[in-house]
């Protein structure tokens, strides 16, 4: 099993901190995020790629100082200003056939998370909650009989949200592209986003499952109000 990493964003919202330091770096509680979210990785995955672009080369310095459990292969994003797909795309060599979980550095899950919740089953998995106020930026789902039907920020009704971390199994791997050029080719690149592409394959036969995992405490930071919130509950 390989990991992608996404973690070229610039952190707009979280500015003034990320005027000098890229997202990943941000600090919670005595790590980074990128620490977090690549030791939750590491219990499952046997290499990971990272994908930098916004002030890459602190992000490089990092792990070259505090390399993690599993061995990382870095591939820089030549657009991070475009949309995240754009992320992926760097990778996409270098684990397309194969079976990946695909996430954010600014996603922030228990160190079991993948372990407990989220290995089972032989098709593209991906992981939302329903438990909760699902909040106006988020990715929302709309789901019929544990398979996603629509995905967008956008939908006034809905039955969850996606948490932001998909399973790619290798025997979907075709279908998975398929779908990513489809998003590649109709949507602009300064907007396209890996969420697009789960919406393409929900129009498909190759539709997602939904795995909920309602009693999974985990964090984005993608707000300094998110940021606080986060250092609070995990001082």
């Amino acid at each position: 099993m390989k990991a992608v990493l996404l973690a070229a964003g610039q952190g707009s919202r979280l500015r003034p901190l990320t005027e000098s330091l890229p997202k990943p770096l941000i600090t919670v509680g005595a790590r980074t995020c990128l620490d977090i979210a690549l030791e939750s990785l590491s219990a499952v995955a046997d290499s990971i790629i990272v994908v930098t672009g916004y002030l890459g080369g602190k992000v490089n310095t990092h792990l070259d100082r505090y390399p993690p459990q599993v061995p990382v292969q870095v591939v820089v994003n030549p657009n991070p200003e475009q949309g995240n797909l754009a992320s992926l795309a760097a990778a996409r060599s270098l684990i397309e056939g194969d079976n990946f979980i695909l996430t954010n550095a600014d996603h922030l899950f228990p160190s079991d998370f993948y372990t407990h919740h989220f290995l089972e089953g032989g098709s593209i998995t991906i992981a939302a909650q329903n438990n909760r106020p699902i909040l106006d930026d988020e990715m929302k789902v709309v789901v019929s009989n544990e398979h996603l039907r629509k995905i967008s920020k956008s939908l006034s009704t809905f039955d969850g949200a996606y948490i932001g971390t998909t399973r790619i199994p290798a025997n979907d791997s075709s279908a998975y592209w398929t779908a990513f050029d489809q998003v590649k080719e109709t949507i602009d690149p300064a907007r396209a986003c890996v969420e697009d592409v789960l919406h393409t394959l929900a129009g498909s036969e190759k539709y997602p499952e939904v795995v909920w995992v309602n009693e999974v405490r985990w964090f984005e930071i993608d707000t300094l109000d998110d940021l606080e919130k986060a250092r609070k509950e995990l001082a």
